[in-house]
């Protein structure tokens, strides 16, 4: 009888013992495999000086990419869908020359010289298309976006300009990025609060949200192309005072040689945004807003003019 028993508790036991154990083992999957989602939840994007480190291949669909800016100089980066079977070394064969050519007539007050220079950008370039990137990201700031990217070659390029004119894509921020038939399956993010973009309303939004981490969505209703050869975007903007809206206005009118060049003006946090999405697109960007004043702009000559810019206040 003592025997049964002494079995019917070493039986009991040894279940127990089997059942805790595969809900650890369990519960170390469930981590792992959170841990794995986590990692895999974004591409990561650092800038050191003058450069993109990220993977060279991804898999199509929605894409959140994380850049963290660790220079000492605002920049962002656009994605561009090449045609056909085009790549970096035509990008660089093609374009850099007559961009190169005419910044050194700009520079030399030759302005009507530089300008034909531009007549050298050969057709391919024109069907180029606008697919989206991670907004102006200030000095040693991180910023985060999500957008929609088809399989395909794209450039990977950021244009801000070095204090004697020169863009920083010249200075080795352009990277080639590969992005394969298979899907990743991911879905959008939810968004928190809508911003709308369209070159005929400008750029809409609330006068004003509560302080805290948000998702936003930026839909583009339309889009054109300015003079300086690109569309519209959205730029977040943390500002110190409303007289500074001016002072950003100026230093985004990239058509002025003389504008768009390191340091920013002082008292502007940028805080990313989207890039130049196709019409009828939706891009999405997170941030997390503390007390104060901020402005939406897009990146285009005279955004004020064209009401491509809004207030908001954060309470």
């Amino acid at each position: 009888m003592k025997t049964r028993r002494t079995s019917t508790v070493f039986i009991l036991a040894t279940l127990i013992t089997l059942a805790l154990s595969s809900c650890k083992k369990k519960k170390e999957a469930e981590v792992i495999d959170d841990i794995v989602e986590k990692q895999n939840a974004y591409v990561e994007v650092i800038t050191n000086g003058m450069d993109f480190e990220t993977v060279d291949e991804i898999e199509s669909g929605w894409t959140t990419f994380k850049y963290i800016n660790k220079s000492l100089e605002p920049h962002f980066f656009i994605l561009e869908k090449m045609p056909d079977t085009l790549g970096l070394y035509t990008y660089k064969k093609d374009l850099f020359p007559p961009f190169i050519s005419a910044f050194e007539h700009f520079e030399k007050g030759e302005m009507e010289e530089g300008m034909k220079e531009f007549e050298q950008i050969p057709p391919w370039f024109f069907n180029v298309e606008l697919a989206g990137g991670v907004g102006l990201t200030s000095k040693q700031t991180t910023s985060q976006s999500t957008i929609f990217l088809e399989p395909g070659t794209y450039i990977m390029e950021c244009y801000v300009r070095m204090p004697n004119g020169l863009g920083h894509v010249f200075m080795g921020m352009i990277k080639e990025l590969k992005v394969i038939e298979q899907s990743n399956n991911n879905k959008p993010p939810k968004a928190d609060f809508n911003i709308g973009v369209s070159s005929e309303r400008g750029i809409t939004f609330n006068d004003s949200i509560k302080s805290g981490s948000y998702a936003l969505s930026v839909k583009f209703e339309d889009q054109k192309q300015y003079e300086h050869l690109m569309g519209h975007d959205v730029n977040l903007v943390k500002i110190e005072n409303d007289s500074l809206i001016n002072d950003l206005n100026n230093w985004l009118n990239i058509v002025d040689f003389h504008a768009f060049r390191t340091p920013e003006p002082e008292g502007l946090l940028f805080l990313g945004g989207v890039e130049d999405l196709p019409a009828g697109k939706t891009g999405y960007f997170e941030a997390t807003l503390e007390k104060g004043h901020y402005v939406l702009i897009s990146e285009i000559p005279n955004a004020m003019d064209r009401k491509m810019f809004k207030r908001f206040t954060v309470y």
